[in-house]
């Protein structure tokens, strides 16, 4: 690396480390839940019907981690599981009560994202979308990694035509 790039590069890995911990705060005082559950139950939103193992990549858990998350979030009355044609992978749904739980977690992630831009001009909003957009497909190699990329995403505001790790996607928000 360029000396002349480091100091971006440390400020962006400053900023990410900003965001996640205010996005973590913002959370953690709307839900009595951790970080993994906050993603399960987005994905869930996102992606009704996903069976425990799909999800447990996309979390990132290991496939018993994630049966025992399910477990707890089934027993909790915010996800439950439908018969499936095959008994060993059941589908899963929010309930209503995930959903609001959900519906909770992306305003307060959407308000502390909005804290971060309202520092812009339009013309910067504008300039960094187009290089987020570059970016994120630079890291993102595969379906798997747009989908864990994607697991704290507001699908309203990025639907599936608009979203850059969606292949073949060439069109903005």
């Amino acid at each position: 690396m360029k000396k002349s790039e480091a100091r971006t590069t440390n400020m962006l890995g400053a900023l990410s480390l900003v965001m996640v911990d205010a996005m973590s705060r913002e959370l953690e005082a709307l839900t009595d839940i951790c970080d993994t559950d906050w993603a399960a139950l987005i994905v869930l939103e996102q992606m009704p019907g996903i069976t425990v193992d799909r999800l447990a990549r996309i979390v990132r858990l290991s496939q018993p981690g994630a049966v025992r998350m399910i477990n707890r979030l089934v027993e909790e009355g915010r996800v439950e599981r439908h018969q499936g044609a095959d008994r060993r992978a059941r589908p899963l749904a929010l309930t209503p009560a995930g959903q609001r739980m959900v519906r909770a977690m992306l305003l307060g992630r959407e308000k502390v994202l909005s804290q971060a831009m309202e520092a812009l001009d339009s013309e910067e909003k504008q300039t960094l979308g187009r290089l987020m957009e570059k970016m994120l497909r630079g890291l993102t190699t595969d379906d798997e990694a747009a989908n864990t990329a994607c697991r704290l995403c507001d699908e309203q505001a990025c639907p599936e035509e608009s979203c850059p790790l969606t292949p073949g996607c060439n069109k903005a928000a």
